[in-house]
């Protein structure tokens, strides 16, 4: 009698946040989850959760920003490891004006937040175009669709990933490909302890957040968010509402969307006077 097929998931980001609790809630039995991320301590005790729920979980150290030791990895990897989903979360934030900004800040935001993705979405991809199966889902951010002054590296390289889905998802169907992008708005994670601050700080930002009335959401119940839209099939994912209405208001009442944005700078400002 055959052994049944343990469906292999890959989860960026895995040490904290959305990708943590994906991992937690996506972790059964007949699964392994390979977990990846910088931080070996949190990826294990994560790893003894995911094996207590009945899969198999396996750590994988990464620094996704270390581009060239992901090319050494990844077609390597990729021999070995036959990927029926993968969730692409990792990520780095910063706030501060651009004026303020200094290049090595556009490059690790750069590395992390949009050149890793299209290095792993194409390994990644072309494993699953050959096997004509695989589900991708890229973890972005409401940002990609409004802007976010004050976080400008940031926002840049979700717009990236949202152009990379828009198009991506147009060649996957034909080769059995599932491409997936979601988007949140504020989501509680350690994304705010580990940015970078430029004439800001972590206090001033979360103050600034709770006085938009932007609600933050924990991050199992965006991971829950994601797998129930998943299973209904969506393919674009946005959420909480507010951020849907952003997200949809954007491009057609940018007026709109620009006394949100205004009032932004302005506390900022005031905030770090």
């Amino acid at each position: 009698m055959s052994t049944p097929a343990v469906k292999e998931i890959l989860i960026t980001g895995a040490s904290s946040g959305i990708g943590a609790d994906l991992a937690r809630q996506l972790a059964a039995p007949g699964k392994r989850l390979w977990l990846v991320a910088r931080s070996e301590d949190k990826l294990q005790a994560l790893a003894d959760e995911v094996r207590a729920k009945g899969a198999t979980a396996e750590v994988l150290v990464l620094d996704l920003s270390d581009i060239e030791r992901s090319a050494t990895f990844l077609p390597d990897f990729l021999r070995e490891v036959r990927l029926d989903e993968v969730y692409l979360a990792a990520a780095v934030s910063i706030f501060g004006e651009v004026k303020d900004i200094q290049p090595e800040d556009w490059d690790q935001i750069y590395r992390t937040d949009l050149l890793s993705y299209c290095q792993w979405v194409q390994a990644i991809y072309a494993q699953m175009v050959a096997s004509r199966r695989g589900r991708l889902v890229i973890v972005s951010s409401l940002a990609g669709y409004a802007g976010y002054p004050t976080s400008v590296p940031y926002a840049t390289m979700k717009a990236g990933l949202l152009g990379l889905y828009r198009t991506l998802r147009y060649e996957a169907p034909q080769h059995g490909v599932s491409v997936h992008l979601v988007s949140p708005g504020y989501v509680r994670t350690g994304i705010y302890q580990s940015a970078i601050y430029r004439r800001s700080n972590y206090d001033n930002t979360l103050k600034q957040i709770e006085e938009m009335g932007f609600g933050m959401i924990e991050s199992a119940e965006a991971a829950s968010a994601i797998l129930k839209a998943l299973a209904a099939g969506k393919k674009e994912i946005v959420f909480p509402s507010y951020a849907r209405l952003l997200a949809w208001v954007g491009p057609r009442f940018p007026g709109l969307l620009g006394i949100v944005h205004a009032r932004m700078v302005k506390r900022f400002r005031e905030l770090s006077a």
